[in-house]
């Protein structure tokens, strides 16, 4: 690795960080939400009496954050479910040409039996193998000449 002047040696020393964001979080919280905690409290019972703070202003119909917090609740307590495609089966040439594989994907759309964006997706990824094949062997090509004429 190159050294320059800003380069950090042995015996270096650094600044001081300062305190982590979840402990200047904390103390915000014991000043501001009027959490009974000391500094001695644990991590747990922190997160238990900022948890129980939220949850009296999420179901509060007082408080205007009342909805944003009881939707960040939701969020943290049931993800949303990440969207996955359906198991598509049409007829593939495996040993074909990348371009016989592409029809194939081509004629499964064409008869409905893949979507569009599925018959993207798999198009792009044969055309990605085909830049990986070509690299590949480019490599091959040029080490294996490299290897003769340095013979």
């Amino acid at each position: 690795m190159a050294k320059s002047k800003t380069t950090l040696k042995a015996g270096d020393r650094l600044p001081n960080r300062g305190r982590a964001f979840k402990n200047i979080l904390l103390d915000v919280l014991r000043e501001e939400s009027q959490i009974e905690l000391t500094p001695k409290s644990t991590k747990e019972e922190a997160e238990k009496a900022f948890i129980k703070h939220a949850s009296m202003r999420a179901f509060n119909p007082q408080d205007n954050a009342s909805a944003t917090i009881l939707n960040e609740f939701m969020k943290r307590s049931f993800p949303p479910l990440k969207p996955t495609s359906e198991a598509v089966k049409f007829d593939f040439p495996e040993e074909g040409t990348p371009a016989e594989k592409a029809l194939a994907v081509i004629k499964a759309i064409s008869i409905g039996e893949m979507p569009v964006d599925i018959g993207q997706i798999i198009v792009g990824i044969i055309k990605d193998t085909v830049i990986i094949e070509e690299g590949t062997e480019l490599k091959e090509r040029i080490l294996k000449l490299e290897s003769m004429l340095d013979g």
